[in-house]
């Protein structure tokens, strides 16, 4: 089967609608929506610690009214559009069953977690980014392109916002160390947004092939704004993500064009990932210091080799089934937990929900890809794009957490890409079409 990039059918007005609340989550995206914007001052260990304890603890939970509404609506909307379509969202759903046992295992944590209502509210955040993802894939599998045009233009807008907030406003958006956070709560999460923006951007440019009109050249302004986004934040991952990004964007493109075969793209994904496993075990058995000095780091990542022992730690404590989805609140109330997350996104998830729930992101990854083979599906019209995305997402959590973590952008993303490729192409003439 070759790769194709056309869109051969029109978009259905009954679907016109369904990737609204997707694209309004990301326009939100890094915005003070839940947090309160104050001038940047010099961060002492007391200050992560009581950030840490804050951010964990019972009353957070519901600390804004208008992040609550916001989600509370998004959710309803995409729910209320799914009702039209209960068959095409249950076969999505069959087809990527690893997920809803994750989900599973999520909401049974609740029985053996310290904080219970931390629990239920990540139920429904997971579930509430679900359905928004669900309802963007009914929308975009009638024109699979429009998914990285639409997520790039919406993205590039809020860059926009906090490039304009860095140059405005520094005393706010610059913080103590010189790196650039805009209006996000931290420079990390400005440059995982600066990733994001460029991979939609770069691979709206090379699916849609539009650079000398209004729209390509919005979306040239959008990977140069992703750079400058990067650089200023002095994100390290983030920019290494984004040259992998680049290099399989520009890679897909060169194989569209030439009809490659379906066993090539399959090879590149298990190239990647044992590229991916490679890394990680050259990391721990070869000294890679002079390549880290390189790119910036020092020979300890930033002191997440301290964080990941601790995490080691963590894990051989409770190994099947972990310690629950509290956001860590158990392990920062009783042990002193004194960071938010574990810094590495297998790591992290292991610490929630064990070897359980690493298995089943493992068997979810593995269906992703096994979409590929499937001819009836999507997923090989995706591919030009979505392997863009989700190779330098697995690189992004060596360093950063966002496996299962419906607060931040990359998952629901991922999730958007997983459920396109679940999706049939809906037959010319059919009005109700199956998904």
């Amino acid at each position: 089967m070759h790769a194709v990039t056309a869109n051969p059918l029109p978009l259905r007005r009954p679907d016109r609608l369904k990737a609204l609340p997707l694209l309004v989550l990301l326009a939100s995206s890094g915005l003070p929506v839940n947090y309160t914007l104050g001038p940047s001052r010099t961060m002492l260990v007391a200050d992560v610690a009581d950030m840490t304890a804050a951010a964990a603890s019972s009353a957070n939970t519901l600390s804004s009214t208008a992040n609550l509404l916001l989600l509370g609506s998004l959710y309803a909307c995409s729910a209320c559009m799914l009702l039209a379509r209960p068959r095409s969202v249950g076969l999505v759903l069959g087809r990527n069953w690893p997920l809803l046992l994750m989900m599973l295992l999520l909401a049974a944590s609740a029985g053996w977690t310290y904080l219970p209502e931390k629990v239920a509210m990540n139920v429904v955040h997971n579930l509430g980014v679900i359905l928004i993802a669900l309802a963007a894939a009914l929308h975009y599998r009638h024109q699979v392109n429009a998914l990285p045009r639409d997520i790039g233009l919406v993205l590039g807008a809020n860059l926009a916002l906090q490039v304009a907030a860095v140059l405005l406003v520094p005393a706010w958006a610059v913080d103590w160390q010189g790196r650039w956070q805009g209006l996000t709560v931290h420079p990390n999460t400005l440059g995982a947004l600066g990733f994001t923006t460029f991979w939609a951007n770069a691979s709206a440019l090379a699916v849609n092939g539009q650079l000398r009109s209004g729209v390509g050249r919005l979306h040239l302004a959008g990977c140069v704004l992703a750079v400058m986004a990067m650089a200023g934040a002095d994100s390290v991952t983030s920019k290494m993500c984004a040259a992998a990004a680049l290099l399989l964007v520009l890679g897909m493109r060169y194989l569209t064009r030439r009809q490659a075969k379906r066993r090539l793209y399959i090879g590149i994904m298990l190239g990647g990932t044992l590229g991916f496993l490679l890394f990680r075990l050259l990391g721990s058995a070869i000294d890679v210091g002079w390549l880290l000095a390189l790119l910036g780091r020092d020979s300890k990542l930033t002191g997440r080799d301290d964080v990941w022992r601790d995490a080691y730690q963590a894990i051989g404590m409770h190994p099947l089934l972990g310690w629950g989805f509290d956001d860590h609140a158990y392990l920062i109330a009783s042990a002193g937990m004194p960071y938010s997350s574990y810094h590495n996104g297998v790591l992290d998830l292991a610490v929630n929900g064990g070897v359980v729930a690493v298995l089943l992101l493992a068997l979810l990854f593995a269906n992703w890809a096994l979409q590929h083979l499937r001819r009836g599906l999507l997923a090989a019209r995706c591919a030009p794009f979505s392997l863009a995305f989700v190779l330098p997402y697995m690189l992004h959590n060596m360093a950063e957490a966002s496996y299962v973590s419906p607060r931040g952008q990359m998952w629901v993303l991922f999730l958007a890409l997983l459920f396109v490729g679940a999706c049939k192409l809906p037959p010319t003439g059919v009005r109700h079409a199956a998904a």
